[in-house]
C-alpha cells in the first residue's frame, strides 16, 4: 500500500513535468544500466547497490502504470515491451561480467543458459495462452456458492487471491525474476543467480502444463 501510494504521487509530480509513460520506460531502461554496471562488481558491495537499481527499474514500472498522461497505443506497447526485454538483457550481460572478473568458470555459458530459458518460458506461455473462457452458467435459486453462504463467510473470496499469486509467482514474470537476481547476486554470486533464472523459468513452464489458465495471467 505505501509503494503504491508512493507510487501514484511520483505519477503525479512527474505528470505536471510532462513525463510520459514512454518516458518512464526510457528511464527503467537507465536504472537497469546503473543495475548492470554496479553487478560488474563481484562484491558485496556491488550485489547491494545493483539490487537497489532494479528496485528503482521496478518502482518505475509502478509509476508508469499510475500515470494518466500518455499514450497506450499499440507502438507504444510495443516498445514498452522492447525495452522491457532490453533491461534484462543489459543486466545479464552486467552479471556475466562480473562472474567473469571473479574468476566464476563458464560464466558466460551461464548466462547463455539462462537466456535460452527466458526465451523458451516466454514462447512457451505465449503458446499456452488461451482465450478467456465463457462466463459461468448462473447457479438456480437455492444452489448458492460456498461464499455465498452464511456459515461460511466468504472463503473463496479470501483464498482467490492466494492463489492468484501463487500462480503470478510461478509464472516467473520479470519483476519476480529481478528479485531473485537481488537477493542471490547479494548472499551468493551470480552463477546463483543464472541457476535460478533456469530453474525459475523451468517451473514456469511445468507450471504452464499443470495448470494451463495460469499462463494466461503472464502478464
Amino acid at each position: 500500500m505505501a509503494n503504491g501510494t508512493a507510487a501514484r504521487s511520483t505519477a503525479r509530480l512527474l505528470e505536471r513535468r510532462h513525463v510520459t509513460r514512454a518516458g518512464m520506460s526510457r528511464i527503467a531502461v537507465m536504472a537497469a544500466v546503473g543495475a548492470a554496471i554496479w553487478f560488474t562488481r563481484p562484491d558485496t558491495i556491488g550485489g547491494l547497490a545493483g539490487s537497489a537499481f532494479l528496485v528503482a527499474v521496478l518502482f518505475c514500472d509502478s509509476v508508469r502504470e499510475r500515470m494518466r498522461v500518455g499514450r497506450r497505443d499499440a507502438l507504444t506497447l510495443w516498445l514498452a515491451a522492447m525495452l522491457a526485454q532490453l533491461r534484462e538483457y543489459v543486466v545479464y550481460l552486467g552479471l556475466a561480467i562480473g562472474a567473469v572478473l571473479a574468476g566464476i568458470g563458464g560464466a558466460w555459458g551461464w548466462a547463455a543458459g539462462a537466456l535460452v530459458a527466458l526465451a523458451l518460458r516466454d514462447c512457451f506461455l505465449v503458446a499456452r495462452e488461451a482465450p478467456p473462457a465463457p462466463p459461468a452458467r448462473p447457479c438456480p435459486p437455492g444452489d448458492a456458492e460456498p461464499s455465498d453462504d452464511p456459515r461460511h463467510p466468504g472463503p473463496g473470496r479470501r483464498s482467490a487471491p492466494l492463489a492468484d499469486l501463487a500462480r503470478r509467482v510461478l509464472i516467473f514474470p520479470q519483476p519476480v525474476r529481478f528479485l531473485a537476481i537481488a537477493v542471490t547476486a547479494t548472499l551468493w554470486d551470480a552463477r546463483v543467480s543464472f541457476i535460478t533464472l533456469i530453474v525459475g523459468c523451468v517451473v514456469a513452464v511445468t507450471a504452464a502444463l499443470v495448470d494451463p489458465s495460469s499462463a494466461r495471467g503472464r502478464r
